[in-house]
C-alpha cells in the first residue's frame, strides 16, 4: 500500500466518521427537543426547569 493511498483510505473514514456523527446528533437534538414539548406540554418542564426571577 503506497503513502498516498493511505493517506486517501484514513480522509475517507475521518469524512465519513464526522458525517455519520453530525447525522446522528442531528438525531438526537430532534428526539430531544420533540421531548421537551411533550414536557412542556404536560406542564413538567416549566415546573422543575423556570425558576422565577426575583431582584
Amino acid at each position: 500500500m503506497t503513502e498516498i493511498t493511505l493517506l486517501i483510505l484514513v480522509s475517507i473514514l475521518l469524512i465519513v466518521c464526522f458525517v455519520v456523527v453530525h447525522l446522528y446528533d442531528k438525531k438526537l437534538v430532534k428526539s430531544i427537543a420533540e421531548h421537551e414539548r411533550r414536557l412542556e406540554e404536560k406542564g413538567i418542564l416549566k415546573r422543575h426547569f423556570s425558576k422565577p426571577i426575583s431582584k
